[in-house]
């Protein structure tokens, strides 16, 4: 008898998940709370080892045609009159690994797997808010908000930041934190300044108290993103706002990149929508899991954005998670523990790196003043 597995969340982690599990023979499910796969967030920098894991569903090659590589990196300091800092040929490094980086649209990202997914038979259902997970003997059942059940043999919460499954799996141990920290950004038809640049040249610029990005996501758009300290908590929605609306007109113009050189203003001035949200933390943890529910990606870990690696360290949970599975069958209770114990003793230690280094990093990026400049000469 084939085992089952119900997947909550249907972003980037979900749907990859349920494509391995398949893959081996497991039947998952996807349940989502929203009411479709949604055009929302900014973009994804999607690197070799998410790549290493998308070409195991041969995948790989479909969604590097999806983005635009990253092939060159400039860094500018405002504050020291638009220099240079440093400039890299990034493409090579990536290759070496095997992949390239691909920056793309996370919308139309998480809109390739799902449809991948339910290519490959996989039941997704949307609108299904979960609201209680009950566990008894060998079986998990998940109670939606629209009186709906489910059972299988494992859950899986993929339901990120704000998870109702790790509410289950560690109670009342810690709520999401804002880190002090806004992100306004959007995507802009390529302006002139950049089309004499390299194919694939992304740029940051650090400035006093904010930070701005702007690489391309295809041949004639790029996305661009700025990162400052708001004391006042911005709790992130990531949904897309008009640029026609008064407010928001009012929030590019008071934005401290607006003024920027280097191509800075231009991508604020030409957005085509754009996206505010704050940036949180949880507490990390050393389990992960609970009886037979067990979680992956930014409900496990959630991680900031500074470094790229939410998603990346996401698909290694995945290939792990699905490995180790495939080592625990027939899925009793005691191989299940070993099984999930071991991918928490494998993932713990890695992503705290990188959720540590991408919190240093947002600290780094928004400094004021003689600090800035001090971190900026010294760093560059």
């Amino acid at each position: 008898m084939s085992k089952s597995v119900i997947i909550i969340g249907c972003g980037i982690a979900g749907p990859v998940l349920a494509m391995l599990l398949k893959h081996t023979g497991i039947e998952p499910v996807i349940y989502e709370c929203k009411t479709e796969t949604e055009q929302a967030g900014l973009a994804l920098g999607v690197t070799p080892q998410t790549f290493k894991v998308l070409n195991i569903l041969g995948l790989a090659e479909k969604v590097v045609a999806l983005g635009q590589s990253v092939e060159h990196f400039i860094s500018y300091s405002e504050l020291l009159g638009g220099t240079v800092l440093v400039e890299r040929d990034t493409g090579s490094l990536f290759r070496r690994l095997g992949w390239p980086m691909v920056m793309l649209s996370r919308a139309r990202d998480s809109h390739f797997l799902c449809d991948s997914a339910k290519g490959r038979g996989i039941p997704v259902h949307f609108n299904k808010t979960l609201i209680a997970v009950r566990q008894a003997g060998d079986r998990v059942t998940t109670v939606f908000e629209d009186g709906t059940t489910s059972e299988a043999d494992l859950l899986v919460g993929c339901d990120g930041l704000h998870s109702a499954v790790r509410d289950f799996v560690l109670p009342g141990t810690d709520a999401a934190q804002y880190m002090g920290l806004v992100q306004i950004g959007g995507f802009t038809p390529t302006p002139d300044i950049f089309k004499a640049s390299k194919p694939g040249t992304s740029r940051q610029i650090f400035g006093d108290g904010a930070h701005f990005m702007g690489m391309p996501i295809n041949d004639s758009q790029m996305l661009w993103v700025t990162t400052f300290a708001e004391p006042d908590e911005a709790r992130e929605n990531w949904r897309r706002l008009s640029i026609n609306d008064s407010s928001s007109k009012e929030m590019l113009s008071g934005l401290r990149a607006a003024g920027w050189g280097n191509g800075a203003k231009e991508l604020i001035q030409g957005s085509t929508f754009i996206t505010k949200y704050g940036l949180y933390e949880r507490t990390m943890r050393d389990v992960w899991h609970k009886g037979r529910v067990v979680l992956v990606g930014d409900a496990a870990h959630p991680t900031s954005p500074h470094l790229g690696q939410g998603a990346n360290q996401a698909m290694e949970d995945c290939y792990h998670l699905v490995r180790l599975l495939c080592k625990a069958e027939p899925l009793e209770d005691e191989s299940l523990e070993a099984a999930f114990t071991e991918y928490e003793h494998i993932r713990v230690p890695i992503v705290s790196l990188a959720v540590a280094g991408a919190k240093k990093e947002g600290e780094n990026r928004v400094m004021s003043g003689e600090r800035h400049a001090k971190h900026v000469t010294r760093e560059y």
